[in-house]
Formats: C-alpha cells, sequence, structure tokens
C-alpha cells in the first residue's frame, strides 16, 4: 500500500513537471513573439515623420534615409509600387504610365502654410518602376 502511494504521488509529480514545462514553453514562444514583432515596428518608426512630413516642409524627408531603407531591405528589382507605398506614403507627385512610373516625394522645401512656396526650388526623392518593379531611387532639383 505504502509503494502505492508513493507511485501515485511520483505520478503526480512528473505530470506536474510536464505541465510546467509546456506552461514555460509557450511563455517563452509568447515572448519571442513579441519581441521580433516589436523589433519590426521600430524599422518603420522613422517614416511615421517622413509620412506625417508632408510637401517636405519640416524636413524629414531625407535621401540618405530613403536609401539606406531600400538597401537595407533590399527592395530594389524586389518590391512594387504598393510596397513602397506601405512604408514611405502616398507620393506627392506621380509621372508616367503604367509601364513606366515614377513616385516623386518633395523633400527640403521652402514652405508657407504647409505649402512650397511656387518661386522656390524644389527637391524631390524620386523612386522608379519599371512594370511596377522598383528599379532606382534619385533626387531630382529644380
Amino acid at each position: 500500500m505504502v509503494q502505492l502511494i508513493k507511485g501515485i504521488y511520483q505520478m503526480e509529480r512528473k505530470e506536474s513537471y510536464e505541465t510546467k514545462s509546456k506552461i514555460l514553453f509557450i511563455l517563452k514562444t509568447l515572448i519571442l513573439f513579441f519581441l521580433v514583432s516589436c523589433s519590426k515596428e521600430s524599422n518603420h518608426k522613422p517614416f511615421y515623420k517622413w509620412i506625417d512630413d508632408k510637401y517636405g516642409c519640416k524636413g524629414y524627408r531625407k535621401i540618405e534615409l530613403a536609401k539606406s531603407t531600400i538597401s537595407k531591405n533590399r527592395m530594389i528589382n524586389n518590391s512594387s509600387e504598393s510596397d513602397v507605398v506601405k512604408i514611405f506614403g502616398e507620393s506627392d507627385l506621380v509621372e508616367g504610365n503604367s509601364l513606366n512610373k515614377e513616385l516623386l516625394y518633395l523633400s527640403n522645401s521652402n514652405c508657407e502654410d504647409g505649402h512650397p512656396t511656387k518661386e522656390s526650388d524644389k527637391c524631390y526623392i524620386v523612386f522608379t518602376f519599371e512594370l511596377d518593379q522598383l528599379k532606382s531611387i534619385s533626387e531630382l532639383c529644380e
């Protein structure tokens, strides 16, 4: 009888250990998932300012930031127009047609009341697409 009680007690301890192990595994998995999802969000945080900087009046739109993001994410020849818009927001101007298109984002603009002044020079960050694939990024000032 004593042996039977000892056996039952050991089984309960073993089941309790297995349950704790499962719970710890689930917690570790959830923490890892949370950390990975947070790190992805932080990669796009600079673009909240970029997107909010309509017409480039606030100075947050920089060619260096755009080029480094495109390079880091290997977006040349691997990204569509919609991929670029997801990160950089809607462009200020669109030129071209469905085969060859350019998205133009104003940068470093002289502004009055949130709009570029008519007499000032304008600089654009230009994303060039061929057949809906990003081919290049450049800066154009006029």
